[in-house]
C-alpha cells in the first residue's frame, strides 16, 4: 500500500519489491565482459594486428563472430541497466472508490483508466528472477462487446507469497471498492505500513530495509545472503536516484481529491517506527556484504 483514504487507495506495482536486481545483474555482467572485450579491441584494432599471415583467420573470426556477439551482449547489459534506471521510481495503481475507476501508470509514463465494473479480473502467473514462479492479480481492459482484450495490467502482487495469499489481497481490494463505511473502517485498521514513495523518492536506508524485507522473520538469513543482497540494495539506490517520481494527470488527481476532514486518510507519515531487526540489522548486514565483496575482489586481484 502507498496511501489510503475514503476516496482512493493507491497500490505499488509488482516490480517495485525487486527493483535493483537488474542493476546489480547488469553491473556484474559489465565487470565480467567489458574488460575482456576492451582488451581484445585495443590489441586487435588500436595496436595493430599481432598475427602472422597464416594466423589471420583469427582476425576474421573476431569480426565475423566475436564482435557481433559482443555487441549483442553489450546491448543486453545496457537494456538490463536501463530497465530500472532513468525511468520512474515505481508504477502506481490507483483505485478511485467514489467514481468507481481504476488508473494505472504505464512504464512509458502514460496512464490508462477504466471502469471498475467493466474490468475482468483473474490470477496470472509468471517467472520472476531470482524468486522463480510468481502469481499476481491481473485485470483486463475489454472492448465494448467484452470479447477483445485491449490491455492488461497487474493490480496486486503478494511478494514472496503463495498463490492462495492473493485471495486475501483480492478480498481487501474488493471490499474497498464494493463495501460500505463499516468495511472501510475495518480495512484501514488492517494496514500496518505504507510505502514512503508517493511524494518523494525512497532513501538509501529504506531501500536496504525493502531489499531484506522478505527475510525479516529469519535474521540469520540476512548474514547468509548479505553478499548479493547488499549489492542489490546498492543497485536499488542507484535506480531510485536516477528515476523520476510518477505524477498522476490533473484529472486523476482532481477525481481522487481527499478532503481535509477525512479521518481515514493514511500514508507513510502514519507508519510505526522500525525496530532493530527491521532497520539496524539489515544495515549491518549490508555493510558486512559490501566489505566481503571488496575483500573477495582484493583476493582475486592479488592472486593475479
Amino acid at each position: 500500500m502507498i496511501k489510503f483514504s475514503s476516496t482512493c487507495l493507491e497500490l505499488v506495482d509488482r516490480w517495485y519489491p525487486v527493483k535493483g536486481f537488474n542493476v546489480w545483474l547488469s553491473v556484474m555482467g559489465a565487470l565480467a565482459f567489458v574488460p575482456t572485450s576492451s582488451y581484445l579491441f585495443v590489441n586487435l584494432i588500436l595496436l595493430g594486428e599481432p598475427f602472422r599471415e597464416e594466423e589471420r583467420w583469427i582476425l576474421w573470426c573476431f569480426w565475423l563472430f566475436i564482435a557481433p556477439v559482443s555487441l549483442f551482449i553489450l546491448a543486453g547489459i545496457v537494456w538490463l541497466f536501463r530497465s530500472e534506471c532513468f525511468r520512474w521510481t515505481h508504477y502506481p495503481i490507483r483505485l478511485d472508490r467514489v467514481n468507481r475507476k481504476v488508473h494505472f501508470f504505464r512504464q512509458d509514463g502514460t496512464v490508462a483508466s477504466g471502469d471498475w465494473d467493466r474490468l475482468f479480473f483473474f490470477i496470472g502467473e509468471s517467472t520472476t528472477p531470482p524468486i522463480g514462479r510468481t502469481h499476481d492479480i491481473r485485470a483486463h481492459f475489454l472492448s465494448d462487446d467484452r470479447k477483445t482484450v485491449l490491455e492488461t495490467f497487474s493490480l496486486g502482487y503478494e511478494y514472496m507469497g503463495e498463490r492462495s495469499d492473493l485471495l486475501g489481497l483480492w478480498e481487501f481490494i474488493r471490499l474497498y471498492m464494493q463495501g460500505g463505511d463499516a468495511e472501510l473502517e475495518h480495512l484501514c485498521g488492517e494496514v500496518g505500513f505504507y510505502l514512503p514513495i508517493h511524494d518523494r523518492k525512497e532513501g538509501f536506508v529504506f531501500g536496504v530495509v525493502r531489499t531484506f524485507a522478505g527475510l525479516v522473520h529469519w535474521p540469520w538469513l540476512h548474514v547468509v545472503s548479505c553478499l548479493p543482497f547488499s549489492f542489490i540494495a546498492l543497485g536499488r539506490w542507484v535506480a531510485m536516484s536516477t528515476c523520476r517520481i510518477p505524477v498522476w494527470p490533473k484529472v486523476v488527481e482532481i477525481e481522487g481529491l481527499v478532503t481535509e476532514d477525512d479521518h481515514l486518510q493514511r500514508d507513510w507519515r502514519d507508519n510505526p517506527t522500525f525496530g532493530f531487526l527491521e532497520r539496524t540489522w539489515p544495515l549491518i548486514c549490508t555493510a558486512l556484504g559490501v566489505a566481503a565483496g571488496f575483500y573477495i575482489i582484493f583476493l582475486i586481484e592479488r592472486s593475479l
